[in-house]
């Protein structure tokens, strides 16, 4: 292995050599795209047990014209990960807008109510909609509308969602919007999630601007100046025309061969000569770095002969299960007009139901001509995919009063889907990095590792390529 005097991005020019990726999520992908880039001359291995890339990133596109999202079905802009892997890949002329602006609804008194959507934006239509609102009381309208008074008065390290949004806006925006949407999206409870993950960008915008409003007056300032200079400005949430799955499926037709199907990896451990050594169902494998793109739960049995604390560490890591159910119909049998992305269920609700995306209404071309999909995220642990579909409907029934039988249906279950982003995640994360950093050309990738999301994802995996090409300019002297 040779490295060269110079950098691609921030990492070592290196040569001569092999990183094996372990996971072709798209935590993965992106890793060993990035070592592609940066490092043509080493030979990059990406090792997945199962038949298809994209890990949780699943979409169907069923003979009747559905294209059913049993994963994510977006990304967001509002970070440059995303739509930079998107358009290096060819699919920036792919990407869609959502419809109706995403407004949603809260199931609240066993009735479908509209969402206040407080903190979209900050010009007129944003201040109506506080004014406007029924779900608000007049004090909790004024407790909105006065934060950018608010004393920036952060505390020292993390802070719970709940403390975080109390604090700037008060109790009863966390109560009616926050802890609805937190709940169908992380699948926590505010007062143990994390502010740090869960709303970095808001907290970045109190720590600049010294109050959330001004921050998001300030980049509705920088977003109008790009319109105004002519440059194409993204709206926060967009999604690819095809389904998500398209973007993994880029990322593997780029990485070609170097993509090997059908491989489990047992276990990691040092060799001689400081290199791994990996045990796989189609024999062992050295190679002189490792990336480890495997969700946090995973990840245990992989390293524990390698290191056991950062085993213990990875093992603590908490994950929420999903199950989804996602249902066709034709239009005419939808007797709610679905304007708006869907709902959520507020706490309290005895409903199965967390939250339901109208997707055929939210996303273009989701669903053929004259029909309706709509995919529900239920708690119901323990029942059969026969109960969760029964609930889905009934709750669709009761609410939207459609009766008829769905043309589609379509079953997800992860048991473990993603991490809850526990108050002080970040530092636990800081901790497993810096273990694996000890370790030496060891990367960690994936959701567990700064954020749920596409884009997050995707940073993740290029940090983790990045990390490991610094662990092997380091040890390069000790190559002959």
């Amino acid at each position: 292995m040779r490295v060269r005097a110079g950098r691609v991005g921030r990492s070592p020019i290196v040569s001569g050599g092999r990183i094996a990726v372990i996971g072709a999520g798209i935590a993965g992908l992106a890793a060993a795209r990035a070592v592609v880039r940066s490092a043509p001359g080493l030979e990059v291995v990406v090792l997945e047990e199962t038949p298809r890339v994209g890990g949780l990133i699943v979409t169907e596109q069923t003979p009747d014209g559905f294209v059913v999202e049993h994963g994510a079905d977006s990304f967001l802009t509002t970070t440059p990960w995303g739509v930079e892997a998107v358009r290096e890949l060819g699919l920036g002329g792919a990407i869609i807008t959502a419809r109706d602006a995403l407004r949603r609804y809260v199931l609240k008194c066993d009735t479908l109510q509209p969402l206040p959507e407080v903190l979209r934006g900050v010009g007129p239509s944003a201040l109506a909609t506080v004014l406007g609102t029924s779900q608000l009381t007049i004090q909790g309208k004024l407790r909105i509308l006065v934060e950018p008074l608010v004393r920036a008065d952060m505390p020292g390290g993390d802070e719970s969602v709940r403390s975080f949004i109390t604090r700037r806006f008060g109790r009863e925006l966390l109560e009616t919007v926050i802890e609805p949407l937190f709940a169908a999206i992380y699948g926590g409870d505010a007062a143990r999630l994390s502010a740090d993950v869960c709303l970095a960008r808001l907290r970045e915008f109190e720590r600049r601007d010294g109050s959330v409003v001004r921050g998001m007056r300030r980049v509705l300032r920088e977003r109008r100046g790009r319109q105004a200079a002519g440059e194409p400005v993204l709206p926060p949430m967009v999604s690819l025309r095809d389904g998500m799955a398209s973007l993994p499926a880029a990322f593997g037709k780029a990485l070609g061969t170097r993509v090997r199907h059908g491989v489990k990896v047992r276990a990691v451990e040092h060799r001689r000569g400081n290199r791994f050594r990996l045990h796989t169902s189609a024999g062992p494998l050295a190679c002189d770095g490792v990336v480890l793109a495997v969700p946090a739960w995973r990840a245990p049995e992989l390293v524990s002969a390698l290191d056991g604390t950062l085993a213990a560490l990875l093992a603590d890591v908490p994950y929420k299960g999903i199950d989804c159910v996602s249902l066709g119909w034709l239009r005419h049998e939808v007797p709610r007009p679905l304007e708006g992305s869907g709902f959520v269920r507020a706490a309290g609700e005895r409903r199965p139901t967390q939250a339901c995306t109208w997707a055929s209404r939210k996303w273009p071309g989701r669903a053929p001509a004259g029909h309706v999909l709509v995919r529900s995220v239920l708690s119901m642990p323990g029942a059969t995919d026969a109960d969760l579909v029964a609930e889905a409907r009934r709750d669709l029934r009761d609410l939207m009063g459609i009766a008829a039988e769905p043309r589609v249906v379509r079953v997800r279950r992860l048991p473990r889907a993603t991490p809850i982003y526990a108050v002080g995640h970040l530092e636990r994360v800081r901790r497993m990095t810096a273990r694996a950093g000890a370790i030496g050309r060891l990367g960690l990738a994936g959701n567990a590792f700064g954020g749920v999301g596409i884009s997050d994802c995707i940073r993740s995996g290029e940090n983790a390529a990045e990390a490991v090409l610094r662990g092997l300019a380091c040890m390069s002297h000790q190559v002959p």
